[in-house]
């Protein structure tokens, strides 16, 4: 698919311009596979763990760090992505894949409003299932290595 095809496709999508990654990084995050936005599960990641979160992958924009984070709780695994120490306006989102990271689902992308934090919605990581994390700061789009 060209650029500008997959530019029109990101725009229809709902994206728009300020999602798009920067050339250096068109080859690993532009969502040329999108199938939908779609949290899945779709459940707040903010829920009573059984011990505290941890960060299963993370990638590094200028200052702010995109987290892929997974919680346990007594009845299921939850996975969320975080962004942190960035700025209002900077936003992040979830990528996660069923069929081999071929297609995905992006849950977001979810801006950050006040502060320096902003969270997606949660997902449950069945067999099978991989996501990863990815975050766009300082005119910078990456994203984390899939899990």
């Amino acid at each position: 698919m060209s650029r500008v095809l997959r530019l029109a496709a990101v725009a229809a999508l709902g994206l728009g311009a300020t999602f798009l990654p920067s050339a250096a990084h068109a080859a690993t995050v532009t969502p040329s596979a999108v199938i939908n936005h779609s949290c899945g599960l779709n459940v707040s990641a903010h829920q009573g763990y059984l011990d505290s979160p941890v960060t299963k992958r993370s990638v590094h924009i200028g200052s702010a760090v995109v987290e892929l984070r997974v919680g346990v709780m007594p009845s299921q695994v939850l996975e969320w992505a975080r962004i942190r120490q960035a700025k209002v306006g900077d936003t992040v989102w979830l990528d996660w894949s069923d069929d081999g990271r071929r297609n995905w689902h992006v849950c977001g992308p979810n801006k950050v409003r006040t502060g320096h934090d902003a969270l997606t919605r949660a997902n449950n990581p069945v067999s099978g299932r991989s996501m990863r994390a990815c975050g766009h700061h300082a005119g910078v789009t990456k994203c984390t290595k899939w899990y």
